[in-house]
């Protein structure tokens, strides 16, 4: 047991809870054995403090149970707006840019090493993407990955794709050097792009929102089959895409 004698007022428990936030920002996804090696305790407590942060809304546990990742609560916190006001504002627009290019659009926001579709809206043709709402999908294989990932320093990404880059298809960038390169190149461009590096045939290209402070808290998406966007008409919707974002930011307040 802790001997609070020495530690009245619950000094140190509160110092590794935030401890262990930080690292669960940082890291993206985390075992207790790391977490427990991180911070010097049994693992018994670090499963401890992540079962309260999972609790409160700070961690979730990924499907097999093995490793934390940041919960909404925290990913609330380090965006700096909540996912219910950013999905209301950006629905009227994410409908506008779906009229004006016909393609399904999306809402993405940073979840750990992975992106999550927080929104999307439908396009009307009838070969098109369905939005994939509530789903999470690697960082490094997405346009919105991409687009959130590109104001990092290099070793930030170092750090987010620490367990490597997971082939999702034939195309998907693994190499990390590879990769930081393609960021570059999105960057220098202005928007990002996805040929088929999460679902084959499907591509997809992407801009970032940033809020008031100028933080990056989401991606704009557009998702269609590999017929209907290749690079030049990536290109060209680049402009309405960042419109868009624009718009999403000042609707922020």
């Amino acid at each position: 047991m802790p001997n609070h004698s020495s530690d009245p007022y619950g000094a140190t428990s509160a110092a590794n809870t935030l401890r262990t936030l930080l690292f669960l920002r940082d890291r993206g996804a985390v075992r207790v054995t790391e977490l427990s090696g991180h911070l010097g305790v049994a693992a018994s407590t670090a499963h401890r403090l992540l079962s309260t942060l999972r609790a409160h809304g700070f961690a979730e546990q990924e499907t097999g149970g093995k490793r934390y990742r940041p919960g909404p609560a925290l990913l609330g916190l380090r965006a700096g707006v909540d996912e219910d006001t950013l999905r209301r504002t950006a629905r009227p627009h994410l409908e506008q840019l779906r009229d004006a290019t016909g393609e399904t659009a999306n809402l993405l926001v940073p979840h750990g090493p992975d992106v999550y579709f927080l929104d999307g809206v439908e396009g009307p043709h009838p070969l098109r993407v369905s939005p994939r709402t509530g789903d999470h999908v690697p960082a490094h294989a997405t346009a919105a990955g991409k687009a959130l990932l590109w104001d990092l320093p290099p070793e930030a990404v170092r750090e987010r794709c620490a367990a490597g880059l997971a082939a999702l298809t034939e195309t998907t960038l693994t190499d990390l050097g590879a990769f930081l390169a393609d960021l570059e190149e999105s960057r220098g461009r202005g928007y990002a792009l996805n040929a088929g590096e999460s679902v084959t045939g499907v591509h997809a290209t992407g801009v970032p929102v940033h809020d008031r402070s100028g933080r990056c808290v989401a991606a704009v998406t557009l998702s269609a089959p590999a017929t209907r966007l290749d690079h030049a008409r990536a290109a060209e919707l680049a402009p309405l895409m960042r419109r868009t974002a624009g718009r999403i930011t000042a609707g922020l307040g």
